[in-house]
């Protein structure tokens, strides 16, 4: 699938015409310090936001949901945010907040959001939830997509939460957990490379690409600045990014990946070497996939109301971002 899609790269979006007015226009920008940040910063890196005519004011260390207050706020401009029951409030409470492109999606070529566990208990890896029933997950407690994740991987197997034992915890005391023994799987994030858990000698199960393939989970989000300005501004951030992303995609590695090797005392190979097909190679999104998460919400409280994918979508600079290319 990768391979397929690199050759389509040859051909698409071509670099456009320089954008840069005579003043560069200052974007306020939040990154999470995760290494799903690396199609961003192959562009950043490279200079194409700057030959767009954009100067960049960069908050590295701002995970994606704490940065919704900031954007409702005035304080930032551009997020890169996973649909989540905060953000859909805030647009319908009135908050000047538009998911504008979609980024991360759930690639049946890579193992994220996928059940993992110890190769001693299980050489093979397994292959059916069912194999899990009566055992404890480790799932992340500070988001609710997990639960999202877990309840479609269960409903595919002809089960509900009642089956297992859901055992909340921290990032780093899910793996923890795992490797000592204290529970007998877990639900990783988009964030935790597959060769480096491999590398851990833990094995894959069931994920979510397996029964909902290329869900989006991600996307980009613009406040109030780019959202009544002009649409010029917000596209061509869109399109410096997409620019960095095909890139990326085709096997630009940006010097972020071996930084986040260094920082976090990781192999800078087996952080090169992570699947790269998770990531929308034009920014497009999936409102089928929104909708999915937003019924959910409903249902287990976290919306009042059923909400409509499209209330929560200014799609104007995407567009505007297709003419360019």
């Amino acid at each position: 699938m990768l391979m397929q899609r690199r050759t389509l790269l040859v051909s698409a979006l071509a670099p456009a015409a320089a954008l840069a007015a005579a003043s560069a226009t200052t974007v306020r920008v939040s990154l999470s310090p995760l290494l799903t940040m690396s199609p961003f910063y192959v562009g950043y890196e490279a200079g194409y936001f700057r030959d767009a005519g954009l100067d960049l004011e960069v908050s590295r260390d701002l995970p994606g949901v704490q940065s919704i207050p900031l954007l409702a706020g005035g304080k930032l401009d551009v997020g890169f945010v996973p649909l989540n029951p905060g953000l859909a409030n805030a647009i319908l409470r009135g908050a000047r907040l538009r998911i504008v492109a979609g980024r991360d999606m759930a690639a049946p070529a890579c193992n994220e959001h996928r059940i993992y566990v110890r190769m001693a208990s299980y050489p093979d890896g397994i292959r059916d939830m069912r194999q899990l029933r009566h055992r404890s997950i480790a799932v992340t407690s500070s988001t609710p997509f997990s639960l999202f994740v877990m309840d479609k991987l269960l409903e595919h197997a002809g089960m509900t939460r009642a089956d297992i034992d859901i055992r909340p915890m921290g990032s780093n005391d899910r793996l923890a957990a795992l490797l000592a023994g204290g529970v007998d799987a877990m639900l990783t994030l988009s964030t935790e490379p597959a060769p480096l858990l491999r590398s851990l000698k833990l094995a894959p199960g069931p994920g979510l690409a397996d029964v909902l393939p290329n869900y989006q989970f991600s996307h980009i989000v613009f406040g109030a600045r780019l959202l009544d300005g002009g649409v010029r501004t917000g596209a061509a951030f869109l399109h410096a990014y997409v620019r960095g992303a095909h890139e990326f995609l085709a096997g630009r590695t940006p010097a972020f990946m071996d930084q986040f090797a260094k920082t976090h005392d990781l192999d800078p190979a087996l952080v090169r070497s992570g699947c790269r097909d998770s990531f929308e190679h034009d920014g497009r999104l999936h409102f089928d996939d929104m909708q999915v998460y937003l019924d959910w919400m409903k249902i287990n409280g976290y919306l009042a109301n059923p909400v409509s994918a499209r209330t929560l979508v200014d799609t104007r600079f995407l567009e505007a971002m297709q003419r360019m290319s």
